[in-house]
């Protein structure tokens, strides 16, 4: 039994390992307990005022995540999508030519019961945590939130990372649901997997539609 635990924690020690040395998947998780405080709305209310749906506001928090606040900057209730409890986010770096670069990628879930909306009521502000990765890399994140095919950024704030995560892999086919085409024998090209994988806009109809093409030529 002792050997089986042994066995388990360096199994997970190397996972985590792994999580921050290379690009890995981003796990925001939505925490539906928030209530935003009078030093957070007077946070978003001295930025600079903007017409776009949404605002966002990266802080570190004392638990070792990254808190993202997110503002429905409209006068209306809207809604954020969300895959099991996790907002369509990713977190970015900027490498050392100060180009901005992503250091996490998307996965979709493979279950209908995954997907789900969550209300902000005007000027409401809800928080996900996230990962804060560590490293020998000091430079700048932000977050990129997704939604709707518009795409919204955070602040960035200063962080440490590992230099290997700003190494795009070759390949991103072991994703779902790039793993589709991937077991049906056609590959999806690289640009269309970066662009569904780093929830760019219409990245999703792209897809869709490169997969109706694909199954229309082996029908």
């Amino acid at each position: 039994m002792k050997l089986k635990i042994g066995i388990l924690i360096i199994l997970l020690c190397q996972i985590a390992k792994a999580q921050q040395s290379e690009m890995s998947v981003n796990q925001n998780q939505y925490n539906s307990d928030f209530v935003a405080n009078s030093e957070l709305k007077e946070q978003f209310d001295t930025k600079i005022k903007s017409k776009k749906e949404f605002e966002l506001i990266a802080l570190p928090n004392t638990d070792g995540k990254i808190s993202v606040f997110i503002k429905n900057n409209s006068s209306d209730t809207i809604s954020i999508s969300h895959q099991d409890f996790k907002i369509y986010i990713l977190q970015e770096a900027m490498d050392e030519n100060g180009i901005w670069k992503p250091i996490e990628y998307w996965e979709s879930s493979d279950c209908g019961n995954s997907f789900g909306k969550i209300k902000i009521e005007p000027n409401g502000i809800i928080e996900t945590k996230s990962t804060k990765y560590n490293g020998n890399f000091k430079t700048k994140i932000r977050f990129k939130l997704s939604e709707n095919n518009k795409v919204y950024y955070s602040n960035s704030i200063i962080g440490d990372i590992n230099p290997n995560k700003l190494i795009l892999p070759t390949d991103f086919s072991f994703t779902w649901p790039l793993a589709i085409m991937e077991n049906l024998g056609n590959k999806t090209p690289m640009e269309l997997q970066k662009k569904v994988v780093f929830l760019e806009p219409n990245g999703m109809e792209e897809f869709n539609e490169f997969f109706e093409k694909s199954m229309s030529k082996k029908n």
